[in-house]
């Protein structure tokens, strides 16, 4: 994001500001102001033409006047803003400042980088950060702090569902995801509470493709729980499979569209998460 900011050649300087909830080493912010604010300069010294000369630190608010409040009187006037936050987006925009468009595509989410320090993956962070920060964080021992974190937070993996859902015709209804990680998937999300699977699985097919799918136990195709498949946390997924039982499907929710896959064509596809193509596979192989 910070690179995509100095690119644009109209922005005479770039300010950055480093909002913190608070002090203490938890699974959600497990780095205290300095250390944040090293690692951002640490990220501004690889850039070239950097035009960040300045880094403030946002202290914890609760409410929005008082944020707002803190901003204005405490950093330099500024024209326009560049978050992934969308409270923040929105603040500014109400306080009439313009919203800069950038690339999100290559915008990794605090939830994938959090996983993978945690998980001690730190060849994966060279990926995103350069050599000088992934060094940093080991130097800190991020990893094991953030293992901690997760332990005494009881932080767990996530419940979904995966559903495949077929059509009159056989064809397979796929979507084009709005949000990264991108590129196409089959309709899913997570377990409520209160839920079971089977309802969930209902439910998700009607929010996201707005259709009426009715799920047997019989339906169900098997679990994945690889910690790796999905590139943001930890998230296990039970699928299962569907025809659709009444309306044409439209795209509803995180979807930006709707692919009517024919089941030979499969190997065309570019999976959001890849092992859809696995529970694709098995809906087919129980569905002949």
């Amino acid at each position: 994001m910070i690179q995509q900011a100095v690119d644009n050649e109209w922005l005479s300087e770039v300010i950055i500001w480093i909002s913190c909830w608070n002090k203490g080493h938890t699974s959600t912010n497990p780095f205290t102001w300095d250390e944040r604010k090293i690692l951002v300069n640490k990220t501004v010294k690889e850039i070239k033409n950097c035009k960040c000369n300045q880094i403030f630190l946002i202290p914890d608010f609760w409410d929005n006047d008082g944020m707002i409040s803190y901003i204005f009187e405490n950093l330099p006037e500024f024209d326009y803003i560049i978050s992934w936050d969308a409270w923040i987006l929105k603040l500014m925009k109400n306080e009439w400042k313009k919203i800069a468009k950038f690339d999100s595509i290559w915008v990794v989410r605090w939830t994938t980088i959090r996983e993978l320090i945690a998980r001690n993956l730190m060849w994966r962070l060279e990926d995103y950060f350069s050599q000088e920060v992934v060094s940093y964080l080991k130097e800190i021992w991020a990893s094991e702090r953030l293992k901690k974190c997760f332990q005494k937070d009881m932080k767990n993996p996530s419940l979904a569902v995966d559903i495949v859902v077929f059509t009159k015709n056989g064809q397979i209804v796929l979507i084009k995801r709005k949000n990264p990680p991108y590129w196409v998937a089959l309709p899913w999300w997570f377990v409520d509470i209160w839920e079971t699977l089977i309802e969930a699985a209902e439910r998700e097919t009607m929010e996201e493709i707005s259709v009426c799918v009715k799920i047997q136990k019989d339906d169900y195709l098997w679990y994945w729980d690889d910690p790796d498949r999905d590139p943001r946390a930890h998230v296990i997924s039970h699928a299962f499979m569907g025809k659709i039982t009444s309306w044409e499907p439209k795209a509803a929710d995180d979807a930006k569209e709707l692919i009517m896959l024919d089941p030979k064509d499969i190997d065309s596809v570019k999976f959001a998460f890849p092992d859809h193509k696995e529970m694709v596979l098995k809906a087919l192989f129980m569905n002949r």
